[in-house]
Parts: structure tokens; C-alpha cells; sequence
């Protein structure tokens, strides 16, 4: 396994700090967010970023945002599902400049009151139209499964990846806290199989209803393990929890112990 952080845990605003913090602890790689205003918006601060992460021996694997949740691919408002469409073309061409070979979508943001029906077509519709975009450019789209109300179970999210998969390559970003949070990680797992490409860690505090740290929740992490090895995962297992309030410097090493404690152990086993 590579193990890596997500920029929701990144422990200073100062990307090459970051690197530093994140090298030492002895992560593998970084996976920026594309932000509205951040370095990873131009040219010149995207290859900042990729020289920066290349000093500290730090990969970059994928490419995420939160953008889409503002701008949803299934919006029945043209422009701001234009704009979530322009964000992930973005999305690509960063990922590019950084040598990541995916960035991270959100598929759709299905309101209440919205038809589902023509949220999803329109969700296809623009992952399509991202992935014939990546495809250009040797980048590959993976839809994230989240707390959306969209792709409910793992056979509708399969569904959907080989409805999209018709303009080109396109994967699924396995996060286990949603998974955890919509049915059992495992299962989830064990449906997608090969579909997945990266996986994303964080537990889940079912009473509280929130996200936490890994190995502080109610997540059954044998399982996760177990299924993951049966169905041939050997990629990045990146963690997107927040810095600790406090001194969040120490955040990284101790999360890392503790999913190294968990995925280490279990290809040991296997």
C-alpha cells in the first residue's frame, strides 16, 4: 500500500511546510484540493507545488475538491452545471501540471425536492464529458462515493461507473467512512471490486453522526481490510480527517500509525 493525506488534514496553509510535516512523519504522498483561489488554480503554482512535493520524495496522486458541492454536476441550473463541468476540466489540467493521474468528482447533490431521475442523467451526461476531457490529457476521473443522497447502494454506484465508463476510463474513489455511513464498507468493497482505484480513511461515530479518526469510531476495520485484500487492493490509502485543533502538526504521524497499524498488518497476514 502508499499511504497518503488529503489536504482536509493538511496541518498549515504553507504547502511546502506541509510536504516537510507530511515527509517526515513518512507518508508517501499529498492530495491537494482544487480551492477557488489557491496555488493549484495557475500554472506557475501548480509546478510550485509538484517541485515542492518532489523534494520531500512525496507523490501526488489524485486531485480533490469541494467545489462540486456548490456547483453540482446535477444541477437543473445550466450554469452552475457548467461551471461544475469548467471545475473539473480544472480539476484535470492540475492534475496534469502535478503528475496525478486522477482527480477525485462528485457526482451529483440531489436536493429533496429534485427529480432523482434527472439528476442522475445529468450526472452522467457531465462525468462522461469530464472523462472524455481526462482521457486527453492521461488523467482518469474517480467518482467518490458521499453523503449525497445519490447512488444509494453499491450496485447502483456500479451501475453508474459502467454507464460513464462508455466515454473512456473512469474509476471509483473508495471512501469507507460513506461507505460505513450508507450500509457496510465491506460490502461496498466487495460489489466495486476492481472498479476501485484509490480509497480514502476515516471512522465514523454512528450515535454522534460524525466523521472521526481511524480506530476511534464504530467502523469494523478487520472487514475493510479483509475485503479489500480479497478483491486484489494494493494502491493508495489516503486519510481526509482534520488537523487536530490543537498543535495540528500532530495530526499526521499519529494518524499514519495507526492506518499503517491497520493495512500493514493485514498484507502481513495475507
Amino acid at each position: 500500500m502508499n499511504y497518503g493525506l488529503n489536504q482536509a488534514g493538511f496541518p498549515t496553509d504553507d504547502f511546502e511546510r506541509t510536504c516537510d510535516i507530511v515527509s517526515a512523519a513518512g507518508y508517501d504522498g499529498v492530495e491537494p484540493n482544487y480551492t477557488a483561489d489557491g496555488e493549484i488554480t495557475t500554472d506557475a503554482g501548480r509546478r510550485k507545488m509538484k517541485r515542492a512535493a518532489a523534494a520531500h520524495d512525496l507523490a501526488i496522486p489524485a486531485v480533490s475538491t469541494v467545489r462540486h458541492w456548490e456547483y453540482p454536476l446535477s444541477s437543473a441550473d445550466d450554469e452552475a452545471r457548467e461551471r461544475g463541468i469548467e471545475i473539473g476540466k480544472e480539476m484535470v489540467d492540475a492534475a496534469a501540471t502535478l503528475g496525478a493521474d486522477e482527480v477525485l468528482v462528485v457526482p451529483a447533490v440531489v436536493e429533496p425536492s429534485a427529480d432523482y431521475d434527472a439528476c442522475y442523467d445529468r450526472a452522467l451526461d457531465a462525468v462522461r464529458e469530464l472523462v472524455r476531457y481526462a482521457a486527453e490529457r492521461d488523467v482518469r476521473v474517480a467518482v467518490e462515493n458521499v453523503q449525497n443522497d445519490f447512488l444509494y447502494s453499491p450496485s447502483e454506484f456500479s451501475r453508474f461507473l459502467d454507464a460513464a465508463a462508455d466515454a473512456g476510463p473512469v474509476t471509483a474513489y473508495f471512501d469507507v467512512g460513506n461507505g460505513f455511513r450508507w450500509g457496510l464498507p465491506d460490502r461496498w468493497i466487495r460489489e466495486l471490486g476492481g472498479r476501485i482505484s484509490k480509497v480514502h480513511v476515516k471512522d465514523w461515530l454512528t450515535d454522534a453522526h460524525r466523521p472521526t479518526y481511524p480506530l476511534q469510531g464504530d467502523i469494523d476495520w478487520e472487514s475493510v481490510v479483509d475485503a479489500l485484500a480479497d478483491v486484489g487492493y494494493d494502491g493508495w490509502i489516503t486519510a481526509e480527517v482534520p488537523p487536530y485543533p490543537s498543535h495540528p502538526e500532530r495530526m499526521p504521524p499519529q494518524v499514519l500509525e495507526n492506518v499503517r497499524y491497520l493495512f500493514d498488518r493485514g498484507e502481513s497476514e495475507a
